[in-house]
């Protein structure tokens, strides 16, 4: 679990929530309309394995974590084994590239979806 504000951590890796800092602390402030279950896009830019389909382009990963509400603050974990398996593999990935974890990498065309959502840090 993960509090967001005062970290505890122990199946999140750092490089991760350095990573989706914004996001995690944007679902805190908006608890109540977002829910208790989050999906995360990860972000690999041009780094993203290619499709078994080659024609579709880039493979698009989602995750999803699980958030709770405490007196600490809001506790945030993996919600299945496969979502923290995705999430360490991604890290692993990221950080052996040596992708700093606040780069802001351009995403690669995949042309089966009909827009590619823009995902920038103001």
């Amino acid at each position: 679990m993960i509090t967001v504000g005062r970290v505890k951590h122990d199946r999140i890796p750092e490089y991760f929530l350095a990573r989706y800092d914004l996001e995690i602390a944007a679902w805190a402030q908006n608890f109540a309309k977002i829910g208790p279950v989050k999906s995360f896009i990860l972000r690999e830019g041009y780094f993203a394995d290619l499709s078994p389909n080659e024609e579709q382009g880039a493979q698009l990963i989602q995750v999803k974590l699980f958030c709770r509400m405490s007196r600490k603050g809001v506790e945030i974990a993996p919600y299945t084994q496969r979502d923290e398996e995705l999430i360490v593999k991604h890290c692993a990935k990221m950080e052996r590239l040596r992708v700093p974890a606040r780069a802001i990498l351009k995403e690669p065309d995949r042309p089966w979806l009909p827009f590619m959502p823009s995902i920038e840090r103001h």
